[in-house]
C-alpha cells in the first residue's frame, strides 16, 4: 500500500472515530434544554471528580456558544411560569458550591443570565463529604445562599444531607424532603419551590414525598430533552462535565447527549 492510501485509511479510521464518538447522526429533539452543572472552578491534578468540576474558562464558552444560538440562560422557575416560551436553556447547579457564587455568578450576570441551584439544607458552610475526597469542594454559606437570592438566582433543595431517597425510612425521607425546604426556606425568608434528587436517585415513593412537600418541580440526572412539563417531578436534564469538549456541549443541547 502506498503512503497516499495508508494515510487515506488513517484519515477514514479517524473520522470513523469521531462519528462514532459523537452522536450529531442523532436527530434533532425538540424541547428546552436543562443544563446539570456542579462546581465551577480549576481542577485538580489526579482527581477523579473533575468530570464534575468545569472551569472558569469553559463555562464563559459554554454561555458564549448559548448567546451565539439565540439562547437565553434561566432558572428553573421561569421555566414553570412560562413553559412554552422559546429560546431558552435552564441552567442548573446541584450541590451548592461556593464556585457558583465566586466565578459561575459573575460570568452569568454579565450576560443577563439566571439559573437554579440546589443546595444541601444541612451542609451549609461545610463540604461535599459525600464524595469521599480529602478535602472536599466548599459548600456556600447561608450568607452566600442569600447572596445568590439577591442577585436573582433560584435557590433549590438538593436534600438535608445528600442522602439517596430510595434508601430512608419515611421519618428520614421528610426530612431530607420537607425539612430541607423548611430549612432553606427559613434562611432566604422566601419560598422554595424545585427540588433535586440526590444521586439522580428516585421511585415513585420518593416522587410522592416530593409532591407532599410542595414541591413544583424536580430534576433527575437522567439525560435527555423533555419536550413538555407534563411530568414537571421528573424532569431530565443534560449532564455537563469538565471532561466535555465544546462539541460535545454543542451537540447536546439539540440531541439530549453527544456521545454513545
Amino acid at each position: 500500500m502506498t503512503a497516499a492510501a495508508l494515510g487515506a485509511a488513517a484519515l477514514l479510521a479517524a473520522a470513523l472515530a469521531l462519528s462514532l464518538r459523537f452522536t450529531w447522526w442523532r436527530p434533532r429533539r425538540k424541547g428546552t434544554p436543562v443544563l446539570m452543572y456542579h462546581e465551577i472552578g480549576p481542577h485538580r491534578p489526579g482527581s477523579a471528580l473533575n468530570h464534575w468540576r468545569v472551569t472558569e474558562g469553559d463555562f464563559a464558552r459554554q454561555l458564549d456558544l448559548l448567546v451565539r444560538r439565540g439562547l437565553r440562560g434561566v432558572a428553573l422557575r421561569d421555566l414553570l411560569d412560562r413553559p412554552a416560551e422559546p429560546g431558552r436553556a435552564v441552567l442548573t447547579f446541584d450541590d451548592g458550591y461556593a464556585g457558583v457564587l465566586l466565578r459561575a455568578l459573575p460570568l452569568l450576570r454579565a450576560r443577563g443570565f439566571h439559573a437554579t441551584v440546589f443546595v444541601v439544607s444541612g451542609k451549609l458552610g461545610g463540604a461535599n463529604d459525600w464524595d469521599g475526597e480529602t478535602p472536599g469542594d466548599a459548600l456556600l454559606t447561608a450568607d452566600g445562599v442569600r447572596a445568590l437570592a439577591s442577585a436573582g438566582i433560584e435557590i433549590g433543595s438538593h436534600g438535608a444531607t445528600h442522602r439517596a431517597l430510595t434508601e430512608l425510612s419515611d421519618a428520614e425521607l421528610a426530612e431530607e424532603v420537607a425539612g430541607s425546604r423548611a430549612t432553606l426556606e427559613r434562611v432566604l425568608g422566601a419560598s422554595v419551590a424545585s427540588f433535586c434528587y440526590p444521586y439522580g436517585a428516585f421511585d415513585d415513593r420518593a416522587v410522592a414525598a416530593v409532591a407532599k412537600a410542595g414541591y413544583r418541580a424536580a430534576t433527575v440526572i437522567r439525560g435527555g430533552l423533555s419536550e413538555d412539563l407534563s411530568d414537571p417531578l421528573r424532569i431530565k436534564r443534560i449532564s455537563v462535565r469538565g471532561t466535555n469538549t465544546l462539541l460535545d456541549f454543542s451537540l447536546a443541547l439539540t440531541r439530549g447527549r453527544s456521545r454513545l
